[in-house]
């Protein structure tokens, strides 16, 4: 049997690893949200807008679109779809 022995160093680095490796998991859910985004054919279509829709107000702010969004998703979470 062989007992593991880490020093101050190898814990240091060790701990240093885990908090990179914490950040880099953000990271990747941020650019995996982006992704399904930007494969959201309704969601850049959203963002198209000829100028008298723009003149009108009658496109959503990127706020507004992005809550709607998040509406959309968590009804159907709590609808279990």
């Amino acid at each position: 049997m062989f007992k593991t022995v880490f020093t101050e160093e190898d814990k240091k680095n060790l701990r240093a690893i885990a908090e990179e490796l914490k950040d880099i998991r953000k990271l990747i859910e941020k650019l995996t949200e982006t992704m399904v985004n930007l494969n959201d054919k309704k969601l850049l279509e959203s963002f198209k807008a000829t100028p008298n829709e723009l003149n009108e107000n009658k496109v959503l702010s990127y706020k507004e679109t992005l809550q709607k969004q998040i509406d959309i998703a968590e009804k159907e979470i709590r609808s279990g779809n």
